[in-house]
Parts: structure tokens; sequence; C-alpha cells
């Protein structure tokens, strides 16, 4: 693996290097509408290190990472960089100071070439006649230098639709890397890759940081951390818990920082409505991300799903309703061999609430009503026509029984709430009296009461026989709710939990970061 020789420019300075640190925040706030999200935070990145940013989902991490992008302006406290005060109004000044981020989506033009992505927004002018012309010579060139010398060796001009994903994450580095930067961030850079492929990223973010590169490092693969990290920042609730070498780190450690002595829900649910009735078996299924996944769903009973972001979690809903294609295994549906689609998922009573409301669960355009019949129409149909009548009463209904705020069945659902929008999704499917509930991060984005309202609502479900399956990156909604935990790690079942047993939620916390169970 070559490193970045010296003929690859980086903004870095020997004065830089003389630095004990060559970024600082101090006392950091962010609040949103009077809720501190971030509070009181310090941090520091030395010249030529890095330094790894751990915490559960919500913790701040990207908070923080927003601020220092310039994304969000910090609501109190102040940035050093390089020894002088700055303020960032926006991505761009950010990115002049010499910061940048590679995020963890990949954001690639599917069909542009490998050299037209890396320069894409920054493309390489020259003038003919006294009129501007794109240097693609030039930008070729740049773009070979800067990939060959992270150690890979590829034609530029391929389109990257034709890329795997470790190769597209070096175009992303490589979009980076042609600014000389001082400072990146590398956000979840290994999600999704395996595990030849998040070997060979990890030796290349190391050539960076020998190079002189200062770089933060968000992971919530914990022996990633361990492997690549010179220090470790552990942020909780919105607060900086420690700072520590990675010779005093241990996983354990980390772990127990992350979670704390909190208290995870003040709901708490206060039976268990599970039957020995198997409702959903899932036999060794295989798709593009899943891997030998098999499990049984019972009566009654609320199965959790734990697992960090791109963990496979989502993959699992699709599957199972049809949304992705299994190539090897089998499902059953109440002891019946179920073959996977949207229609069969509906006949065969299997609600899907999706993680993406906006993109994959709302008409935004659409009012309540037509939001909340939209799953079974024919239900309110008379012919051809739907009976609108018909179609106003059960959403008033739905309105009364879920607590729905909303000015009425004809308000545009898109003005209301993240969690009154979750409520009309629940409401669509309650009205065509499924058996088994697929929820995926059904609490995201909403508010603390809006939360509640929806656990009391699985429970409710649960009691009345119906199957439930929760996927969740956030453990403690999980520990408060689930008669068992199935933890999901790189596509793959790695344990299996009862939350009720002794340091549970250490054990799961541990095995979601890719720790041993």
């Amino acid at each position: 693996m070559a490193t970045i020789d010296s003929s690859v420019k980086m903004a870095t300075t020997d004065l830089d290097l003389k630095r004990d640190v060559i970024l600082e925040a101090k006392g950091i706030d962010k609040e949103f509408n009077g809720v501190y999200v971030l509070k009181d935070i310090e941090f520091d990145l030395k010249p030529g290190e890095i330094h790894s940013l751990v915490g559960e989902n919500g913790a701040g991490k990207s908070t923080f990472i927003k601020i220092l992008s310039g994304v969000h302006k910090p609501s109190a406290g102040e940035i050093i960089l390089n020894g002088q005060s700055v303020s960032f109004d926006n991505v761009g000044q950010s990115e002049k100071a010499g910061i940048r981020t590679v995020h963890q989506e990949i954001n690639l033009v599917p069909y542009f070439s490998v050299y037209e992505n890396i320069f894409i927004g920054a493309e390489k002018k020259k003038k003919l006649a006294g009129l501007p012309y794109t240097d693609d010579r030039e930008m070729r060139k740049a773009a070979r230098g800067v990939i060959k010398r992270l150690g890979i060796d590829f034609d530029v001009d391929t389109p990257a639709i034709l890329l795997n994903a470790s190769m597209k994450r070096i175009v992303e580095i490589s979009k980076v890397l042609v600014h000389n930067p001082n400072i990146i961030i590398f956000d979840e850079p290994t999600t999704s890759l395996g595990e030849e492929e998040r070997e060979r990223l990890l030796k290349i973010i190391k050539s960076l940081k020998n190079s002189g590169l200062s770089i933060i490092y968000i992971s919530h693969n914990l022996e990633e951390i361990m492997d690549i990290s010179d220090r470790i920042t552990v942020f909780r609730d919105g607060r900086k818990i420690d700072t520590m070498n990675v010779e005093e780190a241990s996983v354990e450690k980390i772990v127990s920082m992350m979670i704390g002595q909190k208290s995870y829900s003040n709901y708490q649910r206060e039976c268990s409505y599970c039957h020995e009735d198997i409702y959903l078996e899932a036999e060794n299924l295989y798709t593009d991300k899943l891997k030998n996944i098999s499990f049984k769903l019972r009566k009654g009973e609320i199965l959790g799903i734990a697992g960090v972001v791109g963990a496979g979690k989502t993959e699992i809903a699709k599957a199972i309703f049809g949304l992705d294609p299994i190539y090897k295994g089998r499902i059953k549906v109440m002891g019946n061999e179920y073959e996977p689609s949207p229609q069969n998922a509906i006949d065969n009573g299997i609600a899907l609430v999706p993680e993406e409301r906006q993109a994959e669960g709302l008409i935004p355009s659409y009012c309540v009503s037509k939001n909340t019949t939209l799953t079974y129409l024919n239900k309110w149909c008379k012919g051809w026509v739907v009976d609108r009548k018909e179609e106003i009463k059960v959403t008033e209904e739905y309105i009364r029984k879920l607590s729905i705020k909303t000015t009425g069945p004809n308000q545009i659902i898109r003005f209301l709430s993240g969690g009154n929008q979750q409520k009309v999704i629940l409401s669509r499917w309650l009205n065509g009296n499924f058996d088994i509930g697929i929820f995926d991060e059904p609490t995201k984005g909403i508010d603390i009461k809006a939360k509640e309202d929806i656990y009391i609502l699985l429970d409710n479900l649960a009691k009345a026989g119906k199957s439930i399956m929760m996927l969740s990156s956030y453990l403690p909604e999980l520990m408060c709710l689930c008669d068992r935990i199935i933890v999901v790690n790189e596509g793959s079942i790695v344990g299996q939990f009862n939350p009720k047993e002794k340091d549970a939620e250490k054990k799961i916390m541990a095995a979601m970061l890719g720790g041993e169970v």
C-alpha cells in the first residue's frame, strides 16, 4: 500500500506541525427550538492524528460535525483553527479553511466518469480565444495522480456506475483530497463494505494520517475504532464524557461510557403477551446485503431487531415485504410457504411502516384521508369510485383513536409534524387488520410524547395478538418494549438477547458495535 508522497502538497504547514493542536472546540452548545442537543463540548485535534468520535445514535456526533463543517452555527462556544478563532456561515467557508468531509452516503453521478465525479463543482478551466472551456486533460492527470498515491490504479474514464462499493469510496476520498485539506472528517466510511474492502480503506486512511493530515473519524464499529485511532472521545446525550488515548481504551470501557447509568425510558411494558404460535419464520435468507438470516416471530411477541445504521435491519424488512430480492432461503407465514412481494405481503396480513416515511411512506401532497386509506383503497370504493364519505369517516375515527393533531381529514399531510405523520402511516395499516407488523425506526425524528404514544400502540397491538417486529438503532426503546432482541451486524445475526437479563444493554451494545458477544 503506497502512501501519499511529497509530490501531493498538503495544506498542513511546518507551523501547524509545531502546534499542539490544529483544531479546538471550546464550550460548544447547540440548541434547536429551546432543546439543547450539544452542551459544553470540548474537543481538540492534533496535527497528523486520527481522533475518533463515538456515541450512540442521538449522542450529538452528527450535530458537532455539522458545526465544524459549516452546516450549523453553534449557539455558544468557540472554534479555534490554526490558533485563530473562526466562525463558519456555510460549508464553503469551512472547506476554504481546510476542513473537508467524506460522508457516509456515496454521492456520485452514476454515468459521469471517475475524474468528472472527482472534480464535479470544481472543474478546472482554460480559455481558448477568450472563451472558457473545461480542461479535461488536466483533470484526468490530477485524478490519476491522487488515486495512484492512494495505492490504487484504475481507469479514471470509467463511469461511476461500474465501480464496486470500495472503489466508489476511493473516489469520494479523492474528491476531498484534490483540494489539499489539512483536516478530513470521515463519517462511517466503511458502512456496506466487505471485510477485504474495509481493510483496504483503513490502510488508506492510515496512510493519509502518515502524510500529515489530521483526521476526525466516526464509526459504530468499535474494533475498527481501536485499530485506527490515536485518541477516542465519547459523546453521550449531547455531552462529552471523556477523551482517552487508544492505549487506555477497551471495547468494554467505551460501551460503558456510551451507556452510562441512565434510565432508558420512562415507559416500560407491564407484561408480555407472547404465545407459542409462530406467525413468521425466516430460514437462511440471503440477499445482496443479508447473509444467512434465520429467526422466528411468535404471536403477541414484540421482537426487536437491533443494529447500527447500515447493519442490515432495513434490508430484513424489505426482504420480507418483497422489496429486495431473496437469492436463497425461504419464508413461512402462519406455517405456509410465502413468496415475498408487496401484494402478497398485504394479502398475507403483513404491514410495513418504513424508516424513511417522507420518501417511502407518504404522498406529501395528498391530504390526511388519502394517505390513511391508500393501502386498502378497495375497501372504500364503490365500483371504480372512492366513497369519499366513508374515507372521511374512517380517517376521523383514527384521528380520534391515535390523537392525531391535524385540522382534519382534508389537511395536506406534509404540514403535519413528524410524529403525526407517523401516526397517519400507522392508521393506514390498522384499518386493514394486519397480523404481522414490521416497524422500521418507528420513532425516528419525533418528539417524546409521540414516541410514548407509539410505544403504547405497539404494546396494545401485541396484546391483541399481533406479531410485531421493531427495527431500531436506538437501543433504549428496544430495551423498554421488546420480549426478545436480535442483533444484526454487517448483514448477519450476531446475537440474541433477553432484555431483562443482567447487563443486557452492555452486551447488546457491544454486539451492535462489532465487539465480542
